[in-house]
């Protein structure tokens, strides 16, 4: 009785302690999501209820002498998605084929003034990549004199693109115009027009795969140093990669991004 007693005891030990133990909430949303796997010229996706859509938008595609693209949105855990796109594109080599990318659809059309600050992590990696891609992965950044349109159009007035990545020798429109260091990086600014709008482009010194940053101080530096006015617009938000040549897959893990008035 005495040993068995002593057993009971161990038992009611080892039962409390399991009692005891915290229980792990996993508070993660993650869904896994198959979305449909984009290939049409300007095929999309809406994704988490209208925040973002993914955009397949092979807008240069007539300047390859063959190839194609397919874009996918894998999963989403809250406001962040995991997508890819896969492509493989020949001929037009100083031509880009397309901007591949997830375009946010909330908290526009406020001023740069008005905007405290746009927090973006972005971890994303070429999970395949040929040896002779040429390639930029970039944030696109729209303004306008009015609020409500869109970027590419006859109402732009700046595009801002931030490259986080420029393989093969990739470089933006216009011309180099200085270094600046913006969130501890030291990047190369480039300046130019197309169409009826301008465009600044900042370029990183290497290639930065896991970006989590706030998009503003971009924004400060230009109405402060660059005459852009604080009145302008933020009328569209994009993040994607423009292929010119050469096959690769880019596979974003996760990406995310807010507009902060």
């Amino acid at each position: 009785m005495q040993l068995f007693g002593l057993v009971l005891c161990a038992l009611l030990a080892v039962a409390g302690n399991i009692n005891a133990s915290p229980v792990s909430h996993n508070t993660s949303h993650l869904v896994e999501k198959r979305g449909a796997v984009l290939t049409g010229q300007f095929s999309s996706e809406s994704e988490i209820n209208g925040r973002f859509v993914l955009e397949n938008n092979l807008w240069g595609e007539s300047a390859a002498t063959s190839g194609s693209q397919r874009s996918q949105v894998t999963a989403t855990n809250g406001n962040a998605v995991t997508w890819h796109t896969t492509y493989t594109w020949a001929g037009g080599p100083t031509s880009v084929k397309s901007y591949a990318n997830l375009d946010l659809k909330v908290g526009l059309g406020h001023t740069l003034g008005g905007i405290t600050s746009i927090p973006t992590a972005w971890s994303w990696s070429y999970t395949s990549a040929s040896s002779g891609l040429v390639a930029d992965v970039s944030y696109d950044l729209w303004l306008s004199a009015t609020a409500g349109t869109t970027g590419a159009s006859a109402s732009s007035t700046y595009e801002v693109m931030v490259w986080l990545s420029a393989r093969g020798g990739a470089t933006p429109a216009g011309s180099p115009v200085g270094t600046v260091s913006i969130n501890g990086v030291s990047w190369r600014l480039y300046k130019g027009t197309v169409k009826t709008w301008s465009i600044f482009s900042f370029v990183a010194p290497s290639e930065i795969t896991n970006y989590n940053s706030d998009l503003k101080p971009f924004f400060t530096y230009l109405t402060q140093n660059q005459g852009v006015s604080s009145s302008q617009f933020l009328v569209q938000a994009q993040a994607g990669t423009e292929p010119f040549v050469g096959s690769g897959t880019l596979s974003t893990s996760s990406y995310s991004i807010s507009i902060n008035v």
